[in-house]
């Protein structure tokens, strides 16, 4: 039944597929806000290309090195690096933090005043900056202010093509929106994560552990995966 529902477009077997996902995973959703905001903005960008493991590894190491936007702006580049280093691709995510960092500085208000604007006009500034582009400034707004959208990354990406969720000529933008209508507002920031986390542990880029995966015998993929 619930494969008639995807193929055929229905919306009510996305949410499925969303829901029992979610429900595996028990998510700290308070995480986000034991972090300032720049932090937040600097930890997505670190993600980029690189585990979780990392990401925190580096901000142990930047927080205990900056205390303040102006500090990252003021520093030299090399010790960007030096602090981000575990992250990965050092060179490429300092040289966007310290820009990124410049033109924080140099906006009235700073980060705080782009979070109170509406989401349309907020997402547009933080995309407009090096290394910020939809994907980041969405998860940012999502985890700064609990905003209700569902970033797509390549794990929900990968999950949505095997189930047949994703068409061949989605985007990221028209993917992010159909699994937007699916999903209540409320529940977006817990999908996302919990998409996440699928993608990492059962629906991998690699031996995906189809047997383990509650959603297997609705996906027309299964059949493709040599360990089943």
């Amino acid at each position: 039944m619930l494969m008639a529902l995807i193929f055929h477009g229905m919306g009510d077997g996305v949410w499925k597929i969303i829901k029992t996902v979610s429900d595996m995973y028990e998510i700290d959703l308070e995480r986000f806000k034991r972090r300032k905001p720049f932090e937040l903005l600097v930890s997505v960008i670190l993600s980029q290309r690189t585990s979780r493991e990392n990401v925190r590894k580096a901000m142990e190491r930047f927080t205990r090195r900056f205390r303040s936007v102006e500090d990252v702006a003021n520093a030299r580049l090399r010790e960007i690096e030096v602090a981000i280093k575990p992250a990965g691709i050092w060179k490429t995510k300092a040289a966007r933090i310290k820009k990124i960092a410049r033109q924080l500085v140099k906006l009235k208000g700073g980060l705080n005043s782009i979070l109170k604007m509406p989401y349309p006009e907020a997402r547009k500034i933080l995309s407009s900056m090096d290394g910020v582009g939809p994907k980041t400034a969405d998860v940012f707004l999502m985890a700064a202010r609990n905003e209700p959208v569902l970033p797509i990354d390549t794990h929900i990406f990968r999950i949505m093509r095997r189930l047949g969720v994703a068409d061949e000529g989605d985007d990221y933008e028209s993917l992010r929106l159909k699994l937007e209508r699916e999903t209540p507002p409320a529940m977006r920031m817990k999908a996302h994560l919990a998409l996440i986390e699928f993608g990492r542990n059962i629906c991998r880029a690699r031996n995906p552990r189809c047997s383990q995966c509650p959603l297997a015998e609705i996906c027309p993929s299964r059949r493709k995966h040599s360990n089943l």
